[in-house]
């Protein structure tokens, strides 16, 4: 009887000791993925096709911290900075939260303006990749827009 409870308390304990970064299928890890690192877009298709962003994107990312606020970070190429000065935000603040259910990642209050909302259902999301979709309308046509994010240091 001893020999039993020791086999399956080392089972237990070898079972908890194992570390997976792939949280597809444990969800309970995704707040904590989100906010470790900060998001940069690698790349993204519409509808299965390719699509493109402006240039001055490539090196933005998102960051999202714990408490629900988050910035859209601007690199060295301010997509902001319209008129060349150097005097653009080199951020956008956001809100952000996660359903109940971990599957989803909503993005509210883009830059401070309430009708700004992003909703991202989370396809897969590892500690080295985030992986969402997105639902747009683009002059009346649906666009399913899937993101592929990879994580970068804070």
């Amino acid at each position: 009887m001893k020999s039993t409870l020791l086999i399956l308390l080392t089972t237990v304990l070898a079972a908890a000791a194992c570390n997976t970064n792939n949280v597809r299928g444990d969800l309970k890890n995704r707040r904590e993925i989100l906010q470790s690192t900060n998001w940069k877009l690698e790349s993204a298709t519409a509808n299965g096709g390719g699509t493109s962003f402006p240039k001055c994107q490539d090196d933005n990312y998102y960051n999202f911290e714990p408490g629900g606020t988050g910035r859209y970070e601007e690199g060295l190429d301010n997509c902001l900075d319209s008129t060349g000065t150097g005097n653009a935000p080199t951020y956008t603040p956001f809100i952000w939260q996660m359903t109940g259910d971990l599957r989803y990642i909503y993005i509210m209050n883009y830059g401070g303006d309430p009708e700004k909302r992003l909703e991202w259902q989370v396809i897969d999301m590892n500690f080295d990749e985030l992986l969402v979709r997105q639902m747009l309308i683009v002059d009346g046509i649906d666009v399913r827009l899937d993101m592929r994010y990879k994580a970068i240091p804070k």
